[in-house]
């Protein structure tokens, strides 16, 4: 160890230095503001009226979005985000939580029958039916159908006689003056939003093998209408051919008045003959009968 005066006085002042500078460290920590306060402090800064200079100042981390406005749809696109074809209804037919994808949708349902033209409306649909009977949907057997609500009525119907293709304007705004009239609430941008991730979690969801489900069906399947000769053998018609309406038989002939009127009720022809030869006959001589000669 060094006994020099000068050394000692270094090495103290060397190990004073250090050690303000650690208590300097340590007093920067200990003056640190809480994470709480700075929240607040950012929370506060958001609340107030945006300055210029803070125009182009992007916040993170405690920066919340607000949700987007549930407001009703008005568009057709936006109805079409609901829309089931008959494939993809297929499709959930076979997952355990059909009844809850399905519930809320909309589809495009045909209201006539078989022997008429095709029909379209917007249908939505409320829940489902058991039938009696069975029938088969793209070689699935079933006997589910929907219940529907469209106009001013709620029916079922069966899944084939849902279509594939989209709704078409005419048929969009005859459903929104529909729901005017019936004082029905269309739905909102946040149903179509939870309405989607309900689909998309049934469509992920484990199918039933098509064997099992033919093994566990046990309705009386329907027995299949008799189509025309073109169906017999092979061809499909694009619809039901309309067959023309029976002629109605003309009305019997009205019976002879009761009161009939007495003597000529018309004016017989008046024949004007002239004498040959006659240059006296002007037209606007007054016209003359002829009698018959005395004997």
């Amino acid at each position: 160890m060094s006994k020099n005066p000068k050394d000692q006085k270094a090495t103290a002042s060397g190990r004073g230095g250090v050690a303000s500078k650690a208590a300097g460290h340590s007093d920067v920590r200990h003056v640190r503001r809480p994470q709480a306060e700075i929240v607040r402090e950012l929370r506060r800064l958001r609340a107030s009226p945006l300055r210029i200079e803070d125009e182009n100042e992007l916040w993170t981390g405690t920066q919340e979005k607000p949700p987007p406005p549930d407001i009703p749809i008005a568009t057709r696109e936006q109805l079409d985000q609901l829309r089931l074809s008959r494939y993809r209804i297929s499709q959930l037919l076979v997952r355990p939580a059909f009844e809850q994808a399905v519930t809320g949708c909309f589809v495009r349902v045909n209201v006539n029958t078989d022997e008429e033209m095709p029909d379209y409306r917007i249908g939505e649909i409320l829940g489902l039916a058991e039938l009696d009977f069975g029938y088969k949907v793209d070689e699935i057997p079933t006997n589910i159908a929907l219940r529907l609500r469209y106009e001013d009525l709620i029916l079922q119907h069966e899944i084939n006689d849902i279509s594939n293709l989209a709704f078409t304007k005419d048929e969009f705004e005859l459903w929104r003056d529909n729901c005017v009239n019936q004082a029905i609430d269309p739905p909102t941008t946040g149903m179509v939003a939870r309405k989607r991730v309900e689909l998309y979690n049934a469509m992920q969801s484990e199918a039933k093998a098509l064997a099992l489900i033919r093994q566990n069906f046990t309705h009386a399947m329907r027995p299949p209408q008799r189509g025309g000769i073109l169906e017999r053998h092979g061809g499909i018609y694009p619809w039901r051919v309309q067959m023309p309406k029976p002629m109605i038989p003309e009305p019997p002939p009205l019976p002879p008045p009761s009161n009939p009127p007495i003597g000529l009720t018309y004016r017989p022809i008046l024949t004007v003959i002239a004498e040959e030869g006659s240059e006296d006959m002007h037209d606007s001589d007054p016209i003359s009968i002829p009698t018959d000669p005395e004997p």
